[in-house]
Order: structure tokens, then sequence, then C-alpha cells
């Protein structure tokens, strides 16, 4: 049997960072993270606590990646060609995008916000959140600003509002609000306001 490739080495790695984070996210969003134990995360993963400790040196370092995560998984196509500039078909990609990451793992974005709305975690998270929004709240103010908004601030916190609310109800009231029906909707609705002059 050959030797492992440093490729398969970084799968491998990779492979049981998702596991310990999958494994910590549903603890966190259960029982709560102040709840939860490395202890807990590492049985949860089946591996060993040592074992985790070598790819985390703390829970709030588990906790910090997966909200990194998930922020950057929900933004990663909202500026597609990288040039700083958001357009009406990149605004409706960015979206229908997120609809679909929703349809592909409920469970997954119904934990993550179950986590974020833990009022330890929540109040952390609103100053990051800020400082991480930040070059898509301009890039959007200055979408709205193009299209003849004459409240592009005000547009950018309603739309923002809405999107991260239908983005919620859609995950935990499914039936309420059908996530196939909320696209088209909330795509509409953000148009109604963008016209508005």
């Amino acid at each position: 049997m050959s030797p492992r490739t440093t490729e398969q080495f970084d799968k491998i790695r990779q492979e049981k960072k998702e596991l310990i984070m999958n494994s910590a996210l549903e603890l966190f969003a259960e029982k709560g993270f102040h709840a939860t134990s490395i202890s807990l995360i590492a049985k949860k993963a089946g591996i060993s606590k040592g074992l985790t400790y070598n790819y985390f040196e703390s829970k709030k370092e588990i906790l910090d990646e997966l909200i990194a995560h998930g922020f950057d998984t929900i933004f990663e196509s909202f500026d597609l060609n990288h040039d700083g500039i958001l357009t009406e078909e990149e605004f409706i990609h960015f979206i229908k995008y997120n609809f679909r990451l929703l349809k592909e793992n409920m469970r997954h974005w119904k934990l993550f916000f179950s986590l974020l709305l833990q009022p330890s975690i929540s109040d952390n998270f609103s100053k990051d959140y800020k400082e991480r929004a930040e070059p898509f709240f301009i890039m959007l103010y200055n979408f709205l600003k193009s299209k003849g908004s004459t409240d592009p601030e005000g547009d950018v916190m309603v739309i923002s509002a809405m999107l991260e609310g239908a983005f919620l109800y859609t995950v935990v009231a499914p039936e309420v609000f059908p996530l196939d029906i909320m696209e088209d909707k909330v795509i509409n609705a953000c148009f109604r306001i963008i016209s508005k002059k």
C-alpha cells in the first residue's frame, strides 16, 4: 500500500473538520452553546476528544468557524464576477441561489438559524455581521441608487430584513411559507421596492 498523498491527507482533514462542525452545530442548536462541551461534540462525531483538539482549539473556535462558513456560503453568490458592482441579474441569482441552498439542506439551515437566535450568540454575531456584511450592503446600496432609489439606505435595510426573514421563515415554517412560492414573491417584492422612486 503506497503512502497517502498530500491531497489525500487534506481531504481526510477537511472531512474530519466538517464532521466535527456538523456534530457541533446539531448540539449547539439542540442543547445550547454553553451546555455543549468538547467531549459531547467528540462523542457525537465518533472521534476522541484529543483528535477534536487537533482541529479546533476550543468550542468557541468551532462556533466562529460555523458562523463564518454559514455567512460565506450565503454571500458567495452575491457578486458573481467579483467586480464590486451588483447587477440586476446577480441580485436575482443571489436570491435564487440562497433559496436553492435552503431547499437542498433544510435541516442544516434550521439548525444554523436556531444557533444564531440564541441570546448569547446573537449578541456577538450582530457585531461581526455588521463588519462582514458591510461590503455587500455597499454594493446593494449602489445598486439601488443606480435603479433610482430616493432612499437607498432605507431600502437596503428593508430588502435585507425581508430577505433574511424570508430565508428564516421558509426554514422554520415551510408549510406556511412554501419555499417555491416564496422565491418568486420575494424577488417580485424586492423589485417593487426598487422600482419605487
